[in-house]
């Protein structure tokens, strides 16, 4: 499985106000992680969804970790 983890949170994460410099590793790791744990292939659109869902999480507030990785958890 080709390692391009996060990609797609940064090319999505661009320009958006409430996303840091910091938070973008953590948003790739989340996604990483979400990937591996479900067998998805990170360059698939279920990755770029993952990774969509994950930044409309984060863009109305949800900035912690942990939360953000329930909110995974619980995503189907």
């Amino acid at each position: 499985m080709p390692n391009h983890g996060g990609r797609y949170v940064q090319r999505i994460g661009r320009g958006s106000p409430s996303l840091g410099p910091d938070d973008v590793p953590m948003m790739q790791t989340l996604v990483k992680n979400y990937c591996l744990t479900k067998t998805i292939e990170l360059d698939s659109e279920e990755a770029r969804d993952v990774a969509h869902e994950l930044l409309k999480w984060f863009q109305i507030g949800v900035t912690d970790k942990s939360r953000l990785q329930e909110l995974l958890a619980s995503h189907t």
